[in-house]
């Protein structure tokens, strides 16, 4: 057997055990001096094990175990569609708190009500076994979606409790997604450093009439996470990335 495939090896046992804290490996010359070869036998177990689909290398982050990464596909038709890589992996939100608040004024433009109405404030953070993903908060106006605080607080579903407040179909207005640095809070509950870069998703959903019923914003570990976006549902989305002249 060759140096790297012994190297292979042993990461995998590692792997199964799960000896590797938050899911990311150690640097290259860590191995390379625990195992006691050179760094690119160490790369060429770590290639290989990436072709395999055990490890996910994020060039500049690290090296992660694939259980611990989620890919999103982005639709044109209602929502976002997750697909977890690996095996034995599930998705988890744990509700952080469900309040009743007056809104600020860019949530309540967002919503199309007055600034400091009433809307259920929902906090929450997501986890991939047992890990966390993400963290954010979703606004759902009160005059529009009642009785949305219990409802939500009995089946920790978004569309369940919509639907048990009159609300069966809505779908995506728009998604915005950009990259910043995490606050001290929420690089707190990511279990992440402050300064490690965090994808930031904001997004309203609207009933099939067009009224807004939830405003929402997501804080997201870009170092488990990717975003697929398949050209086929996008036609009027030129090469460029923007939209094209007959879009509008």
């Amino acid at each position: 057997m060759k140096r790297w495939e012994v190297v292979r090896s042993a990461i995998l046992s590692d792997i199964d055990a799960g000896a590797f804290e938050d899911g990311r490996l150690p640097g290259d010359l860590v191995l390379a001096k625990r195992f006691g070869v050179n760094r690119h036998t160490v790369r060429n177990a770590i290639k290989a094990l990436e072709s395999e689909g055990a490890l996910r290398v994020q060039h500049g982050v690290g090296t992660f175990v694939a259980d611990d990464f989620v890919a999103r596909s982005l639709k044109n038709d209602l929502r976002f569609t997750y697909k977890l890589l690996g095996h034995n992996k599930s998705v988890r939100r744990e509700i952080l708190s469900i309040n009743e608040t007056s809104v600020e004024t860019d949530v309540a433009k967002r919503l199309n009500i007055a600034p400091r109405s009433l809307a259920t404030e929902v906090r929450w953070v997501s986890f991939v076994n047992d890990w966390p993903l993400a963290t954010g908060s979703s606004y759902f106006p009160v005059d529009r979606v009642p009785g949305f605080a219990v409802a939500f607080a009995a089946v920790n579903s978004f569309p369940a409790a919509l639907k048990r407040c009159g609300i069966p179909e809505y779908r995506r207005k728009w998604t915005r997604i950009t990259a910043r640095r995490p606050t001290q809070q929420e690089a707190q509950r990511l279990r992440i450093s402050s300064s490690s870069p965090v994808l930031f998703e904001a997004n309203v959903d609207v009933t099939p009439d067009g009224a807004p019923i939830k405003d929402a914003f997501s804080v997201i570990r870009s170092d488990r996470y990717e975003y697929l976006i398949e050209a086929n549902d996008y036609p009027n989305i030129n090469s460029f990335g923007g939209p094209s002249p007959a879009a509008g």
